[in-house]
Formats: structure tokens, sequence, C-alpha cells
């Protein structure tokens, strides 16, 4: 399909579905609104009819209300019966025109007196339509009954019928004729308020009620099609309009493109956008040639570049492998010129941290390789992962234990690099135990345990090696100070140097342990072990007046708790003294 028949057909859809929705709307709301009128005016016209019936059945209450309370009405105790009972009802009837008959009944339901002469003597058995007692004006008992046989025709011929409104009267449980139920009237209905048994149902014809709109449906279908057509016409005038010029503007690309032929212009003689575009495809044309020389150029150039763009992510590529051998404070001060890869080195006070696996040989000679290489990776990740977390820099994976350090290249001081430590050892630690679980749900009996130590003091850091091969770590009588505290400490503990001790005493609760004697040296070195949450289930502490005691329980031997016997008796007998 082509753009201009897609046009004429979307302009078409688009004038005429507003139009068509309006007129239907319209004619919708005009045929309801004639309905609901012709329906207030049947409804008007069946209370004036149904009220006048009522009127008539009050009227008729009325009148006999009154001839059974007469004194004439006596002569039913006395069987006086004469010709005047007679000429009241026949004068009644006479006067309301009733058809039907009045009857007096005695108390045995004989009638004595009636307007139906054949039915005088006999037990009455009719309808009785309305029946009033007569009671006697002597002694107020009953002495019969006034009733009246009154046939719907009274009613029914007060019904103003006419050619075009049908008036029924039916009782409350009788179905609508066959006539009325085939939807060619439109029906009201009212019951009778004197006798609600009876309704009242006023039909008129549909086809007369809605003629007016009738006729106004042809007007309006002519409107339709005479609007429908006129849209049509504009549309598609309107189309061609528009698109003509598109289509020679789509023409001529196109023989462009299979001759490329770029002398080749579009003739439109007008200044609205297509216009506009028309003088812009013109200046796009005169343009090609140029542009096709400067693409050759700019794509000459654009294969340099990327021949060096592929060197520099090959480049970049390296240095991404590379810094995984690396930690990431010196590999950033490599490659951002801060450092020289040059053998240098400087004297710095560090904080060097040491942490291995206890018993690592014993723990994992029965695991497969497979299994301890992914117990090893996942344990060095982690412990990696809070390192820097802290800011600390790893120098090196010496099997199972783990060198870290702070203090360079980057420094907060020393204070704050020995506190940042021990948190990144305790870290450590909380990490390990929560990974203890997983390994063993794993299926891993032996979980690890890792024992720390820490020390703080001057080291010489740079770069160590030969010209073509060289490393960036620390040395000095302090690291392997902080290595020998490491293998002293207990599993799942962190040991401190009395120097690193003394910076961080006021951020951590530590405790005095052994004194060793390191490697090297003659003094003795006491030792510290940093409390932990699970170092607080084993500590008893008590500062009180006269005492200060710090009790570890596991760590209490039968010798000690003796002591500490001895101890209380010798405080019991001072009290009994």
């Amino acid at each position: 399909m082509s753009i201009k028949t897609k046009t004429i057909i979307i302009l078409i859809i688009l004038s005429l579905t507003p139009y068509i929705i309006t007129m239907g709307i319209l004619g919708n709301a005009y045929r309801t609104d004639i309905e609901e009128r012709v329906r207030y005016d049947m409804q008007n016209q069946l209370d004036i009819t149904v009220d006048r019936l009522d009127q008539t059945l009050r009227s008729l209450d009325n009148d006999l209300r009154f001839v059974s309370s007469l004194d004439v009405m006596n002569d039913i105790i006395t069987q006086d019966l004469d010709q005047r009972i007679f000429s009241l009802l026949l004068l009644k009837k006479n006067d309301l025109n009733l058809i039907g008959n009045f009857f007096v009944l005695d108390t045995s339901e004989r009638v004595v007196a009636s307007t139906d002469i054949e039915s005088l003597g006999e037990i009455y058995s009719g309808p009785r339509f309305e029946a009033l007692p007569i009671f006697s004006t002597f002694d107020e008992r009953q002495a019969g009954t006034l009733l009246v046989d009154y046939s719907e025709e009274n009613l029914t011929r007060l019904f103003p019928q006419t050619d075009t409104l049908r008036y029924s009267m039916l009782s409350s449980q009788a179905a609508l004729p066959q006539d009325l139920q085939r939807g060619d009237y439109i029906l009201v209905e009212r019951p009778l308020e004197q006798r609600p048994e009876w309704r009242v149902v006023l039909a008129q014809d549909t086809d007369f009620a809605f003629s007016a709109l009738n006729r106004l449906t042809r007007v309006f279908f002519i409107a339709l099609v005479i609007g429908v057509f006129t849209i049509a016409t504009v549309a598609y005038l309107i189309a061609n309009y528009i698109v003509n010029p598109i289509l020679a503007l789509s023409t001529t690309a196109r023989s462009i493109t299979r001759t490329q032929d770029y002398s080749q212009r579009v003739a439109v003689n007008r200044k609205d956008e297509i216009g506009q575009l028309s003088t812009a495809f013109n200046h796009m044309i005169s343009g090609m040639q140029e542009m096709i020389a400067r693409v050759r150029e700019e794509g000459e150039n654009r294969l340099k570049l990327a021949q060096e763009k592929d060197r520099a992510e090959m480049l970049q590529t390296l240095s991404n492998k590379l810094s995984k051998y690396l930690s990431p404070q010196i590999y950033e001060s490599i490659f951002s010129g801060e450092k020289d890869v040059t053998l240098s080195s400087s004297r710095k006070k560090l904080t060097i941290f040491f942490s291995d696996i206890v018993n690592f040989t014993g723990t994992t000679d029965k695991m497969e390789s497979e299994d301890l290489t992914q117990l090893l990776n996942q344990y060095l990740d982690e412990m990696t992962s809070i390192a820097l977390e802290y800011g600390a820099t790893v120098d090196k994976y010496i099997g199972d234990a783990i060198m870290i350090f702070f203090g360079d290249p980057h420094t907060k001081g020393v204070t704050e690099d020995a506190v940042n430590c021990v948190r990144m050892a305790v870290a450590m630690q909380k990490r390990v135990n929560e990974l203890q679980g997983e390994w063993q749900a794993a299926g891993f009996t032996k979980p690890f345990k890792i024992r720390i130590g820490i020390h703080t003091g001057f080291c010489t850091v740079g770069n160590f090696g030969t010209e073509n091969r060289m490393e960036y770590t620390i040395i000095g009588s302090s690291v392997n100070l902080a290595s020998r505290i490491e293998s002293s400490a207990r599993p799942d503990s962190i040991y401190l140097s009395e120097d690193t001790y003394l910076l961080v005493k006021n951020a951590f609760q530590c405790i005095p342990v052994e004194s060793v004697v390191p490697k090297g040296l003659s003094d003795p070195l006491q030792l510290y072990r940093v409390v932990t949450m699970l170092d607080e289930q084993e500590l008893i502490q008590l500062d009180a007046q006269g005492v200060s005691l710090m009790l570890e329980k596991s760590q209490i031997s039968p010798q000690t708790r003796q002591q500490l016997q001895d101890i209380l008796q010798q405080l019991d007998s001072g009290s009994e003294d």
C-alpha cells in the first residue's frame, strides 16, 4: 500500500471518526430524550385517569355508606318492606349510571330488596364488589347487608381511548395481553388506590410515539452520507497536496541511488515545510560529492585511529590483568605516576598484620585438591575484601598465611592506621566464624580457624629485587616480630604487641597474655589479646572497691582454681575475725 493511499485512509478515518461518534451520541441522546418525554406524558395522563377512577370508587363507597345509614333500612327488621327501599336503590343506580345492581340482604343472606327484581327472595351467591353492614337505628344491632355487584365496565368506560393510546384494566396478578408483550408498545401502569388488586395499563404504539424521531433518523443518515462523501473528497485533495511533493522526493532519491548521478534536483515550488525539505534535499545532494571525498579521507584516518585504539585496549587489558597481581594502592600509585618502578625504598613506621590457618595441613590433608582449592580461594577472597574495605595494603599470600600492612603508600597517621588494622582483624575473625557454618553445611567437617598477630614498628618499604624482576614489599625486624606474635597466638584470637596495644587501648578492650622472647631478642615481649564478642563469653570481670579481677574461664588451670579458693577462704576467715 502506497503512502498516498495510507494518508488518504488515515485522513478519512481521523475526520470521520469524531463526526460519526458525535452524530451517534446526539442521535442516541435525542432518542432517549424523546422516549423519556413520551413516558412522562403517558404517566401524567395515566395518573389523571387513575385519580378519576379512584374518585369514582370513593363516591360509590360514600353513597353506599349513606344509603346503609338511612332510617328506611329499619324495614328489614320489621319485615315491612315496601317500595321505599327499592325506589331508593333504583334512584341511586340511575344516578350513578351503574352497570350492575344493588342488593339488600337480611341476616340469613336472603335478598329482601334489589334493583334486580328476579333475585328477590333468593339466597345471594353472586360477586361482592363492596358490602357494608346495615345496623338498626333502634338498638344498633346488625339488620342486614348492603352490597353492590359492580362491573369493571363502570371504570373502563371512563378511559379516554384514542387511536394511539390504549387503556387496559387488569388484576395485579394477570399477565399482559399477548399483543402488548411483543415490544410494539411503550407501557406505563399504576394500581388503583381504592382497589390495589386492579391495575391500569396505558400503552402507546411505538411507531407513532417515535414518528418524529424516525423522520429525524432518515435526515441524519442522509446528512451522514453527505458528510462522509464530503470528508472523503476533502481528504483525497489534502492527501494529494501533502504526498505528491514527498513522492517526487522519493522518486528522485531512488534515481540518484540507482544511477549515482548527483546532478539531479527536485523542483517543488512551495514555501511551506515541504518546500523547505525540498530545498534542503537539493543542498544535501550538492554536498554529497564533497562529503564522499571527505569520507574517504576520514576513513583512512579512522583506520589509523582504530589501530591505535586496539593497541590502547590491549594495553588496558594487560594492565587490568597485571592489577590482579598487585595491591590496589600499589597499582594506582604506579599507573598514576606517583611512584617510579625503580629499586628504591624508604623508612616508615607501619602496622604489620600476619594471619594463618591453625593446623592447615592436618585440616586439609584428607581433602581433595579441588575442594581444598575452592575452600582456600574463598577464604583468601573474603579476607582480601575485608582488608581492602579498611584501606590495607595486601603484601602477599604465603600459602594459607596473609601478610598485610597499614601506613604505605597512603596513611591516616600511625594511631589511626593501627586502629584500622585491629578493626580489620576483628572483622576477619567475625567473618571466619560466619563462614564456618557455611563450610559445615557444605560438608567440610573441619572448618578453618585462624590466628592473627599485629605489631607496629619501623620498616623499610619499597621495591626490592633486580631491574628485571622486582617486588614492592616491607622488610625489617618489625616484620619478623609480627610473624612471631602471630605464631604465638591461640586459635580464634588476635594478639598485639605492646607498641600496638598502646596505640589502640582506648578503642579496644585488651587483656595481657603471656610474655614471649622472640628469636633474636633477649628481653621478653608482653603480648595482649583483643577481646572480641566470642571472648566476652569466656571472661569474668569484677571492678569494685578494693578489688579488680579479670578471669578467662577456659585458661584457668586446676592449680590456679585452687589458689582462688584459698584466697576466698582467707577472706572468709578475715571476716569472722
